[in-house]
């Protein structure tokens, strides 16, 4: 049950990144509320839970419930699921002229996929891409003090 519920995740995003490609070109306010409502769709059925219930809790809080009951693997792939539809959904904001919505998202992307990228060598080899993408999108002075700690350790740790 829980590798269909990943599999249809998998789907979803791949639609949802498709449409924020068509957003790119034509910014539609009607696909934009679409694809921000399939995003927040696409977050619950990840968390099994109320938006209102996960978004409230602190990010470690939230890689918990991602990776409750699953298997390391698992557990590292829902959670860079999760920071993958945070991206997905910053492009979105972005789209619609919210740059500090979208900035945030980001963060929060960056947050959760550190955190991958932090729990040993195949989380790091796992998260890299997405760590360097996101931090390469954000202003470093914009970081949160935690996600600033985290991107210095996490390149520390990284061959020269």
């Amino acid at each position: 049950m829980a590798g269909q519920r990943e599999d249809y995740l998998l789907r979803e995003l791949s639609i949802l990144r498709h449409l924020v490609a068509r957003l790119l070109g034509r910014r539609d306010p009607a696909g934009i509320e679409e694809a921000l409502q399939l995003s927040f769709h696409l977050q619950e059925k990840l968390f099994a839970m109320p938006p209102a219930d996960f978004l409230r809790l602190p990010v470690s809080e939230q890689i918990k419930a991602l990776s409750a009951k699953e298997s390391a693997v698992a557990g590292r792939d829902k959670c860079l699921t999760y920071a993958g539809l945070l991206r997905e959904t910053a492009t979105i904001y972005q789209v619609h002229g919210r740059d500090d919505l979208a900035a945030g998202a980001r963060q929060l992307a960056l947050d959760v996929a550190l955190h991958v990228a932090l729990d040993g060598d195949a989380g790091a080899a796992q998260a890299g891409p997405t760590v360097e993408q996101l931090a390469a999108a954000l202003d470093p002075e914009q970081l949160h003090e935690p996600v600033r700690a985290m991107l210095a350790e996490y390149r520390a740790r990284q061959p020269s």
